[in-house]
């Protein structure tokens, strides 16, 4: 018999009536949906010991990885899916949980799903289902859609939303569907019970319920019951009695009974460390290239700094807000100059701006004309033939192959100009390209018909490139997790030698600052793949700012608006920064620490 797990969204002041309310005929019919189960999963008496449906994904997965089938299979026979996977970070619960999820439909008992995850990773997750278990999972846009698919994927951050006018969540049709299954990616983030994003998850009803985390807790326990009270009501007790039985003298952070305590988090959780499995993850080397203007290219760029900080109009003559000439002007600018003199044009094109703003715009666009040579495509040249050039120990020719990446298709096409005469096999990567397409250029890059593949970062969401071991940065985005993205392509279970990231910074201008801030003091400094996430999280610098955009890339570019443009103002604010972050990392050290020490030994 499949044990029905209830997991029930009372609060604990409704546990105390619940007997008292279905006497007094309070319930609905909906908050007795557990007991709408159907008649073939009541009756199934089969055991799970082998994924049945296995052989029609394996040939999908880049690698077999035993601990992986383990995994699913202890999910679905020991937990019927209701569980807290907490494997160490880097160990690959997508892959563990799209098996058990895979393994679930094909035996019939998983027919709607819906799957939580930050923004960052929706994309990943409808990728990696699709690509490697053969399954279509729709995203959630509207609180329409809720109704309309069996599979689906929602960011938790965009539906979570509470109406304060409505008294209600804008996303409410969620609550109102049965789910056979409900997972939760990050799950570390629902440590808080009385935020609004624990309140939206704990209302989905839900026949099953995984929660995914590297870190259950932090050093604080009570985070650790809020977390296992949301996932099975009552495994630890009431607050009071949990505090009572496994608390020191009340303190969060100190265990009391811990071995009890383990037991009862054995009896929900599956967790298995790297040094079980034999994965090892390969150091990032970061190599910063530093790219040297002339003399006409560093006025260029201060000119384009003046235009953007002092003379940007509209055609009415009002000043443009400072925010849209950062995010949508400067990147582009920056990144390089067939990127920067499309902009330029643009603005001299468009009816919008003011004649000011288009008279400066046409006069760098005039100044570029007199440029002799582009210093930072000299960089790159220089760069790929060394890359190419590499000996093994033994002195024969490396294996070295090299991604590189651009924000924008213009610096794309830009490159591959450049690189035309030189007579290296490039292949484009970018969006639009359907999956075949994909497909056949990520062979053909892996086989060694290419020496590099240039790519936009929307064209290689979701992919896996651990064949390749060098990463060049042209232009570097002001967003960690964008980068760390990239890295993540490379970065990833089969990467066998350690990896060169390369990021280009143009010397006496705001990107050397910003580079070293985030390759040097972040994503390179020997965290694992998902360990920043993690810590961005704990210091509440993961999520959107006031813009929309990522709250570490909107201060950087509130600072480069409030010093309006001066370096050594910007410098010192990417300093400020770059302590919050040391901080947060030495603090996250620490709990790996406590956490190794509570669950592993």
């Amino acid at each position: 018999m499949v044990e029905i797990v209830v997991n029930d969204n009372f609060n604990e002041a409704g546990e105390a009536n619940l007997f008292e309310d279905i006497g007094n005929g309070k319930f609905e019919s909906s908050d007795l949906f557990k007991l709408r189960m159907d008649v073939d999963e009541l009756v199934e008496d089969s055991e799970i010991n082998e994924l049945l449906s296995y052989g029609s994904f394996s040939k999908n997965l880049a690698y077999d990885l035993p601990y992986q089938r383990s995994g699913a299979i202890k999910l679905l026979r020991d937990f019927n899916m209701s569980a807290l996977l907490a494997d160490e970070v880097g160990l690959g619960k997508t892959i563990t949980t799209g098996m058990a999820i895979k393994e679930g439909i094909y035996r019939g008992f998983l027919k709607k799903i819906v799957i939580l995850t930050p923004p960052s990773l929706v994309d990943q997750w409808v990728i990696e289902l699709r690509d490697k278990f053969g399954l279509e999972f729709n995203i959630i846009e509207s609180a329409e859609d809720w109704n309309k698919f069996d599979f689906a994927i929602a960011s938790i951050d965009r539906v979570k939303i509470f109406d304060k006018v409505t008294r209600g969540f804008r996303h409410k049709s969620a609550h109102s569907v049965l789910w056979d299954l409900v997972i939760v990616d990050e799950a570390h983030k629902l440590k808080e019970k009385n935020t609004v994003r624990w309140k939206f998850v704990d209302r989905l009803q839900k026949k099953r319920f995984l929660l995914l985390t590297a870190t259950p807790f932090q050093n604080d326990l009570i985070e650790l019951y809020n977390l296992l009270h949301l996932l099975k009501r009552g495994h630890l007790g009431t607050i009071k009695e949990f505090r009572q039985k496994f608390l020191y003298r009340g303190n969060s952070r100190h265990p009391l009974n811990p071995l009890d305590l383990k037991k009862k988090l054995e009896e929900v959780m599956v967790r298995r460390r790297r040094d079980e499995t034999g994965i090892d993850y390969k150091a990032r080397v970061p190599k910063i290239v530093t790219v040297e203007l002339s003399k006409t290219e560093k006025m260029i760029y201060d000119n384009t700094v003046r235009l953007l900080k002092e003379n940007y109009f509209r055609a009415d003559g009002r000043e443009i807000n400072a925010l849209l000439i950062v995010f949508a002007i400067l990147p582009k600018i920056t990144s390089s100059s067939a990127s920067a003199k499309e902009s330029l044009q643009r603005i001299i094109d468009t009816e919008t701006y003011h004649e000011i703003t288009k008279t400066f715009a046409q006069g760098i666009l005039d100044d570029y004309a007199t440029v002799e040579r582009d210093s930072k495509i000299e960089k790159l040249v220089e760069l790929i033939e060394e890359i190419i050039s590499r000996k093994n120990e033994d002195g024969s020719k490396s294996d070295e192959k090299i991604l590189i990446y651009t924000r924008h298709p213009t610096t794309l096409r830009y490159i591959v100009e450049k690189l035309k005469p030189f007579n290296l096999k490039i292949i484009e990567f970018m969006g639009g390209l359907d999956r075949e397409e994909k497909s056949r250029r990520i062979e053909s890059f892996k086989r060694g018909e290419a020496d590099i593949m240039i790519s936009t970062d929307t064209g290689a969401e979701g992919l896996n490139f651990q064949f390749c071991r060098n990463l060049i940065n042209y232009d570097l985005p002001w967003n960690p997790m964008s980068v760390e993205q990239r890295i993540g392509r490379l970065d990833r279970i089969g990467q066998n030698r350690d990896m060169y990231i390369y990021s280009f910074a143009t010397k006496g201008t705001m990107e050397e600052h910003v580079v070293d801030l985030i390759i040097n003091k972040m994503c390179c400094v020997g965290l694992v793949i998902g360990e920043l996430p993690i810590i961005l999280f704990n210091l509440g610098l993961d999520g959107e700012g006031k813009s929309g955009r990522n709250k570490i890339e909107e201060k950087l570019m509130a600072s480069f608006i409030e010093g309006k443009g001066n370096l050594e103002f910007f410098a010192r604010n990417v300093n400020e920064i770059a302590a919050e972050i040391s901080l947060g990392m030495k603090d996250y050290e620490n709990d790996k620490v406590s956490n190794k020490k509570f669950f592993d030994e």
